[in-house]
């Protein structure tokens, strides 16, 4: 760890805010308009979330981010989950995949195949969303479980709250660095900067994704 300071809650707190990219809030957690879970979803004591600030959106400097979330659902307990990533338009798909969970309830990432077709443009935002079907037998769009959000690139060097960047930053080192009590501490003290303590103590299982189905 030697040459690395962890971010802290103070020091992002901070920075400068993102600058207003004119795109609408995401929704990190089922809510909004949405039932607060599916019917057909098993209820848990946490939800299903989205590792984003509370309006949805965030900056990265990054080619192929990763995307953070929560899952409460081991593999057994629901049939299917999507990934998709459109142009801010929602004019053209950038990339959808379906993902595949393992067992153990708890964070997981999603990354971009490193293709150049998938790379994010500089100055561009991309709304994400990340779908929940609970059972085989759902016909219709209103029984799914939806988050959404925003990306947008940014130059490298900017002085500015790089959301994604410092998140898998700190997930990475916490997989690499299980036991590393200075990981965990910034790991938690991140997660608090947005409003997601409840999370912040749920395991981080992995990256998953990088498939090319679209």
């Amino acid at each position: 760890m030697s040459g690395w300071t962890p971010p802290s809650s103070q020091v992002i707190a901070d920075q400068p805010p993102a600058p207003d990219t004119g795109t609408p809030d995401g929704q990190r957690t089922p809510g909004g308009s949405r039932p607060e879970l599916s019917q057909a979803c098993k209820p848990t004591d946490k939800p299903l979330t989205a590792l984003v600030p509370e309006n949805g959106k965030g900056l990265t400097t990054a080619d192929y981010p990763i995307f953070w979330f929560y899952i409460p659902y081991s593999a057994d307990e629901i049939h299917s989950i999507e990934f998709s990533l459109h142009d801010r338009n929602e004019t053209a798909t950038l990339y959808r995949t379906s993902i595949q969970l393992t067992q153990t309830p708890g964070v997981i990432g999603i990354s971009l195949p490193q293709n150049a077709k998938y790379a994010l443009k500089v100055n561009e935002s991309y709304h994400w969303y990340f779908t929940v079907k609970c059972e085989p037998e759902e016909t219709f769009e209103e029984d799914d479980v939806v988050l959404e959000g925003w990306v947008t690139r940014v130059e490298k060097g900017s002085n500015l709250v790089l959301w994604y960047d410092e998140l898998t930053n700190l997930a990475e080192r916490y997989l690499s660095e299980p036991g590393n009590s200075e990981v965990k501490r910034a790991w938690v003290e991140l997660l608090k900067s947005v409003g997601l303590e409840g999370i912040a103590q749920e395991p981080v299982v992995g990256v998953v994704g990088n498939s090319e189905d679209n």
